[in-house]
């Protein structure tokens, strides 16, 4: 069976969600809702591999003011 594929974060050291069907719904400040179907394994080079427990995964991409533009931005590894 074909795994569908979504990159959480794209940076240098890219997170990695793989599972049978992923439904992705954008809420706001950066943070998305994911729906699941079969096992969900999120890879990342640094930190390993994790398996979903859960059909329903929230992921935040967490925020901080930039110093130099002191904008609020996203925040990547």
């Amino acid at each position: 069976m074909k795994k569908e594929t979504l990159i959480l974060e794209p940076s240098t050291n890219t997170h990695v969600l793989e599972a049978e069907k992923i439904e992705m719904k954008k809420l706001n400040n950066g943070i998305i809702q994911l729906k699941i179907t079969g096992n969900g394994i999120v890879t990342h080079g640094e930190h390993g591999t994790i398996k979903t427990e859960a059909e329903y995964i929230i992921k935040y991409i967490q925020q901080e003011i930039n110093p130099i533009s002191r904008v609020i931005q996203n925040v990547f590894d």
